[in-house]
């Protein structure tokens, strides 16, 4: 049968060379936009690496001279530092509240600018060498407020040392910097900072749902360099962030905040309102969502275009041949078998593609043209997209030839008979 097939379609080989045209073109279109789209869902579903459930950003602000209830520097021996350390243990008395932490533009969704280098005391050098990393300025508090766990999926605030400044790797730079070694324990310079102990290895930090995580590192702040960070960025300038133990409506957090009163206040330092967590996420992804928004209509509306082109391909082509499907019918030839014959020739025609797609795949894999920047191409990657559009491009295939063909085949033999 196949062999017959084949030779029908040599004997027609001026007009199949367009329909082989059209579909090598539409199935190398159909497999880039497949291949971008799994990137885009996948990345969308790989885990963020924290948990923004239950908590709020506070918006700190500081008193005036002017304003009743200023507190004078000379009257207090408080710096900023325990105006902040104060408030927050206060904010921590409540009952509602289950932890509280401090962060400098490293809160989730902040999307935080702070860059630096690191120097592993006896780790590849040679990895980091000229290279700044993302680093997030926390207190050690942070990883319970958002629920950081490490690499095995432990809390990592029990691994901290709370009488000294320590960092935890991300298991992208761990990776980056020891390789398959172990990289708690070891010790590392920051910057101009001192050398300090990996307290933890967390696990891969995405800075937001569209996008995969890089190698990073947390500056968990104790004593001396959370004064500098204080004195650097200001108090009011703190991003101090709670988890409820229980979910609050907006309602409920505002007569949260009006039911602890003088509390919120710590010399000069005041709490005057909050965001969720969740607000500001939605805030954040917005040009994101856009942009994702405006590119699945594109494909949405490519893939309708291919669909009618390929299916309207097929069932003209079909049509074309009614005559000929009603006369073999009139001759004794299975309804059934032509059925089948004619979903087949227009598969071999699509299976004729497969080499040129192929040669195709091979060199944009050789000039580096695949989107590698999220994920590198692998097996799975390759096999889902263009398994997927072969997929696609055989259903509408099929498509075109059933409804013409199933109508052929239904053609009385006085009518075939008349044709010939």
């Amino acid at each position: 049968m196949i062999r017959h097939l084949l030779k029908i379609i040599w004997n027609q080989r001026l007009g199949n060379a367009w329909v082989f045209g059209e579909l090598l073109i539409v199935a190398g279109v159909l497999w880039i936009m497949l291949d971008v789209l799994l990137l885009d869902v996948k990345t969308y579903n790989l885990p963020l690496g924290y948990d923004i459930e239950n908590t709020h950003r506070l918006k700190l602000g500081k008193l005036s001279p002017d304003v009743p209830g200023y507190v004078e520097k000379e009257e207090t021996a408080a710096n900023e530092t325990d105006d902040l350390l104060r408030l927050m243990e206060q904010i921590r008395m409540s009952n509602d509240v289950e932890e509280v932490c401090a962060a400098f533009y490293s809160c989730p969704y902040s999307f935080g600018n702070s860059w630096n280098n690191i120097r592993p005391l006896d780790g590849d050098t040679a990895a980091v060498c000229e290279r700044s990393f993302h680093v997030r300025r926390v207190t050690p508090e942070y990883f319970t407020v958002f629920r950081v766990k490490d690499k095995n999926g432990n809390p990592i605030a029990p691994q901290l040392d709370y009488t000294r400044s320590s960092i935890v790797l991300s298991k992208d730079l761990e990776a980056l910097v020891y390789g398959h070694e172990e990289g708690k324990g070891r010790r590392i310079k920051h910057g101009d900072n001192e050398e300090v102990l990996v307290s933890a290895v967390s696990q891969p930090v995405r800075p937001s749902d569209y996008e995969v995580s890089e190698p990073c590192y947390f500056d968990v702040l104790i004593g001396k360099s959370l004064q500098e960070c204080v004195e650097q960025f200001g108090s009011q300038s703190t991003e101090l962030c709670i988890r409820m133990k229980q979910p609050k409506s907006p309602e409920e957090m505002n007569r949260f905040l009006e039911s602890m009163g003088d509390l919120l206040v710590a010399n000069s330092l005041y709490v005057y309102g909050y965001k969720s967590i969740e607000q500001r996420r939605q805030e954040s992804l917005y040009h994101y969502q856009r942009k994702m928004k405006i590119k699945v209509s594109l494909m949405f509306f490519m893939l309708v275009n291919v669909f009618f082109g390929i299916v309207g391909t097929f069932w003209l082509r079909t049509q074309y041949r009614r005559q000929e499907i009603g006369l073999r019918v009139a001759l004794g030839s299975s309804k059934n078998g032509l059925y089948r014959s004619m979903n087949m020739e227009g598969l071999l025609l699509l299976l004729f593609t497969l080499p040129c797609m192929l040669v195709f795949a091979i060199n944009l894999y050789f000039f580096d043209l695949y989107e590698s920047s999220r994920f590198s191409l692998s097996a799975w990657r390759f096999l889902s997209g263009f398994g997927g559009a072969c997929l696609l491009m055989a259903g509408m295939v099929c498509l075109g030839v059933s409804f013409p063909a199933r109508k052929a085949v239904a053609m009385p033999p006085a009518e075939a008979l008349h044709y010939e």
